[in-house]
């Protein structure tokens, strides 16, 4: 960690960081931070105009008797130029900078979007990864959008400092010492802004324990089970608890915060402002060698001197806190995936093969899957069965390349997977998975698993659904296949059941061309006879399509043309279901203990 923190504290680690961010605004709106700096130094140039120079004039020339008439007039024309400029403003904002802002908005949650989807299964499954997502979407966009803030600030302070310098000099240079006073805050706000780093940090991690216990209430997922245990009084414990944890974090620096503002604030506001005041004073009343007028433009232009440098080095050092969070931006985009595409043709058909394949989840003691091999050809019926936490997931997961082996290899048409492009590998595979879901969309959009386009046919979508039984819910839908699933974003969208979301998950896999079809436990919650037709369907409806389906339950394997026993992570038996039985092994064991449950449940039943 303390290597990690040298680099971020590094002046080239800055410099790196708020170029990275500035490149994506001028990638996005080539011409936004140009006429962002433009607009700064035409702003800061009517600013000092107005309240310095034609202050001075104004005040100068009623000590000197110019007419009130030649004043005003000067005095409307310069209104007449700020109205000008103000309207060329707003239409610029409106018609350019807004849009421009969008685009930039687009650009980086794009590329934060597309790179998460190119992150490998297990980053998921780690915490760090998740915090770095967080951080980097909470801070990420906001952080570019500062660096180019702080750039358009500085430009307006530097023209605006010149100004008003140039006054001071041509009045009283001396005053010029009391500007300087405010460069002694530069050590205490680059604490300031190490300490707001490191306070925001760790708040970051209760903050997603708060936003997942407050979820936990709203969202639907989780409504039956809110409503019939002891979780929401669990979970509004965690959310008082992450509470409290976030409110220590904010005591604990805030003691030290509050002092470093207090400092700063009275090197400014008094040794600076007061000094100052109080030698131009001193100069107009008792020595006499400072007009009137010129006092009033002094302290004016003096203020706004004392308030440039001391913001300008706040705007400075901000650069060096921008770059702090700009790093979890970079951090996570910088991320480069293990899975990732070979360069050698697919085949246009063969066998999937696991040949001595053994994996371990990242952090985990034991071996999921230990020496495993098996062979599944095409057009195969293939059912892979097993107790709960055997491994049959996790060899799903490999055959789809979401992991890769550790040891041994798996291979398609005898060439390893991972020298095939990734893409196209995975699209051989329709698949419905345990933890399968259903989208906020149109029955269309979850049946194509993508966007609908003119080449995607009613018929061929609605031959999807009835294939997977949904056709008989489907004619209850007024809107038919164009009916919003789910009422989050329509009034008139459907609700469904367990069962109906299952259908209608199914028959994204008869919606593409498929030369495996692989089916992970997608109907645990159905009973053993509901599963069995429609494993049974499945089949039926397949054509020559290789299918794997996973189970615990093995009355789904019974038609089958190979069976594949997975225990401790590896092969315990395969044939077919004749074979198997007559093996009388473990397999014939379970199925004859299953059989004999079934009974016994319904028996009970009746």
């Amino acid at each position: 960690m303390a290597k990690k923190d040298d680099k971020k504290y590094s002046v080239k680690r800055v410099v790196e960081n708020n170029l990275f961010a500035l490149k994506l605004i001028h990638e996005a709106a080539p011409f936004l931070t140009a006429a962002l700096i433009i607009d700064a130094i035409l702003q800061s140039l009517i600013s000092v105009i107005s309240n310095a120079y034609l202050l001075r004039y104004a005040i100068n020339g009623i000590e000197e008797g110019l007419t009130f008439s030649r004043i005003t007039t000067v005095i409307l024309i310069w209104m007449a130029v700020r109205i000008v400029f103000w309207v060329a403003k707003q239409f610029f904002n409106y018609k350019y900078v807004n849009i421009a802002s969008l685009k930039v908005s687009e650009l980086v949650n794009r590329r934060l979007l597309e790179h998460a989807e190119k992150c490998d299964l297990d980053c998921y499954e780690n915490p760090e990864f998740y915090d770095k997502l967080a951080k980097a979407l909470d801070g990420g966009l906001n952080s570019v959008f500062q660096v180019q803030s702080s750039l358009v600030q500085i430009v307006y302070f530097i023209i605006s400092f010149s100004a008003n310098t140039l006054l001071v000099i041509l009045i009283d240079p001396v005053l010029l010492i009391f500007s300087l006073i405010p460069l002694i805050n530069l050590p205490l706000n680059i604490k300031r802004n190490k300490l707001n780093y490191d306070r925001d940090m760790e708040s970051t991690v209760q903050n997603r324990r708060s936003d997942y216990s407050l979820r936990t209430f709203y969202l639907a997922d989780y409504a039956k089970e809110m409503r019939l245990s002891g979780m929401p009084t669990f979970m509004l414990d965690r959310f008082v608890e992450s509470g409290k944890k976030i409110l220590e974090i904010i005591r604990r620096y805030g003691v030290k915060l509050a002092i470093i503002d207090y400092a700063t604030n009275e090197i400014q506001e008094v040794v600076t402002t007061l000094g100052a005041t109080m030698y131009s004073v001193w100069k107009t009343l008792v020595v006499g060698t400072m007009g009137l007028g010129d006092c009033l433009v002094i302290l004016n232009s003096l203020n706004m001197i004392t308030y440039i440098l001391s913001n300008s080095s706040n705007y400075a050092l901000q650069f060096h806190n921008h770059a702090l969070y700009i790093d979890n931006l970079r951090d996570f985009l910088d991320y480069q995936p293990r899975i990732v595409d070979g360069a050698k043709p697919l085949p246009d058909d063969g066998d999937l093969v696991l040949d001595n394949v053994s994996f371990k989840y990242s952090g985990a003691e034991n071996c999921t899957l230990k020496n495993l091999s098996l062979r599944i050809k095409p057009h195969e019926k293939v059912a892979i069965v097993g107790h709960n936490g055997a491994g049959k997931t996790t060899l799903v997961k490999l055959l789809l390349r979401l992991y890769d082996a550790d040891s041994g290899s798996v291979s398609y048409g005898g060439v390893d997977v991972r020298d095939l492009p990734l893409k196209a590998y995975r699209d051989i595979f329709g698949s419905v998975m345990q933890d399968y879901h259903v989208f906020a969309l149109s029955v269309a959009e979850n049946v194509l698993r993508r966007a609908r386009t003119a080449a995607d046919s009613d018929d061929m979508i609605l031959d999807a659904l009835a294939k997977a039984g949904f056709g008989g819910k489907l004619s209850t839908f007024e809107w038919g296949i164009d009916t919003q699933i789910t009422k989050e974003f329509a009034d008139d969208g459907e609700n469904l059941s367990g069962g109906e979301a299952q259908k209608l998950a199914i028959s994204s896999i008869y919606a593409k061309d498929n030369r495996f079809v692989i089916l992970d436990e997608p109907s645990s919650a159905l009973d053993p006879i509901a599963e069995h037709e429609m494993y049974e369907n499945m089949l039926r409806a397949s054509g020559d399509c290789g299918v794997i389906f996973i189970s615990h339950r093995l009355s789904s394997a019974v038609s089958a043309d190979r069976i594949y026993l997975i225990e401790d992570g590896s092969v315990a038996e395969s044939g077919s279901h004749e074979e198997l039985m007559r093996l009388d092994g473990k397999y014939a064991q379970m199925f004859r203990h299953q059989a004999e449950n079934y009974v016994e449940s319904a028996e009970v039943a009746q």
